[in-house]
C-alpha cells in the first residue's frame, strides 16, 4: 500500500510539473505570437510608406520629362542622348538633332564615359 502511495504521489507531482510547465510554454506562445502581429504591422506600415515614397519619385520623374520636354533645346539633348545609348553614331546625331560636331563630340564621349 505504502508503494502505491509513493507511485500515486509520484505521479501527481509530476502531472503538476507538467502542467506549470505547459502553462509557462502557452505564456511564451503568446508572447511570441504578439510580437508577430507587432513585426506584421511594422512590415506593413513600411510597405504602405515604401508605396508612397515610390508615387512620390514617379510624380518627380513624370514633372522632370515635362519641364525637359518643354524646353525645346533640352528636347534635342535629350533626343540626342537616347541616340547615342541606342548606338547611333556621330554624324547621325549631328544631323538628326542639328548639334554642331563639338557638341555631338562631348555627348558621345560623356555617354561613353558614363558606361
Amino acid at each position: 500500500m505504502a508503494s502505491a502511495f509513493y507511485v500515486w504521489s509520484r505521479s501527481k507531482r509530476s502531472k503538476q510539473e507538467s502542467e506549470a510547465h505547459v502553462t509557462v510554454l502557452q505564456g511564451q506562445l503568446e508572447s511570441l505570437r504578439k510580437q508577430m502581429m507587432e513585426l506584421h504591422t511594422g512590415a506593413i506600415g513600411m510597405g504602405q510608406r515604401l508605396q508612397a515614397v515610390e508615387g512620390a519619385m514617379q510624380q518627380i520623374n513624370d514633372r522632370q520629362q515635362e519641364l525637359t520636354m518643354q524646353d525645346p533645346e533640352r528636347r534635342l539633348y535629350s533626343r540626342a542622348a537616347k541616340m547615342v545609348e541606342l548606338g547611333a553614331d556621330l554624324d547621325e546625331v549631328m544631323s538628326e538633332c542639328e548639334l554642331p560636331k563639338a557638341e555631338a563630340e562631348l555627348l558621345i564621349s560623356l555617354r561613353k564615359g558614363r558606361s
